[in-house]
């Protein structure tokens, strides 16, 4: 991932009073591009990523030939971590998701039980 793309992750977590989610396009493991999708529920502690901005992603990535490799969202007055709900969305969409706050961006994945953080590398 580029420090533009987490620069930017970081600004929306700043910036938004409430969750703000969406899918990283790329190819493999390196994200080129995120997509920003509506939350139904505006809410500061929850999600609810707009279906059809999320089909428009995989329409776009696939006109691009590119990816969905990763998950997004923000916890704008939390930590980069994922809640027991984030947890549970990432069972139904097992890939990384990419958690961003105003105290750092970090990625998870669940591996089998346990919920383990990725490193992000920073391509320059």
């Amino acid at each position: 991932m580029g420090p533009g793309l987490l620069a930017t992750l970081a600004l929306l977590a700043e910036r938004s009073d409430y969750e703000r989610a969406g899918v990283a396009l790329g190819t493999g493991e390196r994200v080129v591009a995120l997509f920003l999708a509506g939350n139904l529920l505006r809410s500061p502690t929850e999600f609810l990523a707009d279906p059809l901005d999320i089909v428009a992603a995989h329409d776009l990535a696939e006109n691009l030939g590119l990816e969905v490799v990763a998950m997004f969202h923000t916890h704008p007055a939390g930590d980069p971590v994922p809640s027991l709900r984030d947890v549970e969305g990432m069972r139904l969409w097992p890939m990384p998701w990419i958690v961003a706050s105003p105290r750092g961006v970090r990625a998870w994945v669940v591996s089998g039980s346990n919920v383990v953080e990725v490193p992000i590398e920073v391509a320059r």
